[in-house]
């Protein structure tokens, strides 16, 4: 019988808490005990031990890592601005894997140090990226098989909601660009951005602290455009939206458009797919329909009722946690579903749009800048 393997949560209530519910990642997981919760309040720690069914608390994440010999630690808090530490500290203890809230890091030094510590400890990592959904995974099938014909371009949107343009695309844009670099099957091989604060070209000092402590950004505006290396173009916007919109989180997705026809994803992570099966989209078009698509294990549960957004997002939490722990038993890299490299490799995605709006020009991937674009 294979050894049962020893969880250790980190939180931090009230500066990102437990992010998306990754304290309970592991609910029902076979050969897993949660050993411990780490957060420094109280009352957030006592909540967050009875939702994991933790045996002990502590009010330092170090603490517990120096005093439970633990396998595996999911970093939670979606607060950006201690990932980096808590991820080294956590490798360096000796753990086999962690599970980590995205943003992955503030900046690319941050990223780079994470993936390196965890390499040399030989501790695998996964990031709660939404690319873990029963839609993208269908969809990313669809378009290796040939459904829509060769993919051409990628186009995506943010939420667009209170945190249009810089700060959309550091929470969520770093959703579109993992998922980008998912479909398109490979990496980017340079990038160009454009950023605006009211409709004006941001300068440096416009900079300022972002929430959240993702640090310093600029502009409510962003259009992007990503070339990868296999050819295919890809497109990112985030733009202050008409207050009075009733789409909501709608827009957030994104759409490959092949030859032969369009699969669009939206909404993420409660999830939303439609096929067009035509390589060009034309308003008006009489045989241009779209097909809604419904996956029905994704939608409800074994008896029929409907699943809410939250049990949905516990489903894509749980594919996550399944995936690191075939690669921890398995002793293989994280595949299928957001890795640190993936994470890194998303993010700098994000940076080179700022890097470029700086320098007034296309920047080629890997970025030589791996600070902050408006540091310094």
């Amino acid at each position: 019988m294979a050894a049962i393997l020893r969880v250790g949560i980190i939180g931090d209530t009230g500066r990102g808490n437990y992010g998306h519910s990754l304290d309970t990642a592991y609910e029902g997981a076979e050969g897993v005990e949660v050993a411990a919760v780490a957060d420094p309040d109280a009352a957030g720690r006592e909540a967050a031990a009875r939702r994991a069914g933790a045996l002990r608390q502590y009010a330092d994440y170090r603490e517990m890592l120096e005093r439970e010999s633990l396998d595996l630690v999911n970093v939670c808090p979606r607060w950006v601005g201690k990932h980096a530490e808590m991820v080294i500290a956590s490798a360096e203890s000796g753990v086999k894997g962690l599970i980590c809230e995205k943003p992955f890091a503030q900046t690319l030094s941050q990223a780079d140090a994470m993936v390196n510590a965890c390499r040399r400890n030989g501790a695998r990592i996964a990031v709660a990226h939404r690319r873990a959904n029963a839609y993208e995974r269908h969809g990313k099938r669809m378009v290796d098989r040939g459904d829509i014909g060769q993919p051409l371009v990628i186009r995506s949107r943010g939420k667009e909601d209170h945190r249009s343009g810089a700060m959309d695309l550091m929470v969520l844009g770093t959703h579109m660009m993992d998922s980008m670099r998912y479909f398109a099957g490979s990496d980017v091989a340079w990038a160009h951005g454009r950023v605006t604060q009211d409709g004006r070209e941001v300068a440096a000092h416009d900079a300022r602290e972002g929430d959240e402590e993702v640090g310093l950004i600029a502009g409510n505006g962003v259009d992007a455009c990503f070339a990868f290396e296999n050819g295919i173009t890809a497109h990112f916007e985030s733009h202050p939206k008409d207050p009075k919109s009733d789409r909501g989180s709608r827009s957030f997705g994104f759409e490959v458009h092949g030859t032969q026809g369009i699969i669009a994803l939206r909404n993420s992570p409660a999830g939303e797919m439609y096929l067009y099966g035509h390589g060009q989209w034309i308003p008006g078009d009489a045989d241009g329909r779209w097909e809604r698509i419904y996956l029905e294990e994704w939608e409800k549960h074994p008896d029929g009722s409907t699943r809410t957004e939250q049990e949905r997002m516990r489903l894509s939490n749980a594919m996550i946690a399944s995936e690191l722990l075939r690669a921890v038993r398995q002793d293989q890299e994280v595949a299928n579903v957001s890795s640190g490299e993936d994470a890194r490799a998303a993010l700098e995605m994000i940076m080179a749009v700022h890097e470029s709006h700086r320098l007034q020009a296309r920047v080629r991937m890997p970025l030589d800048n791996r600070e902050n674009p408006y540091a310094g």
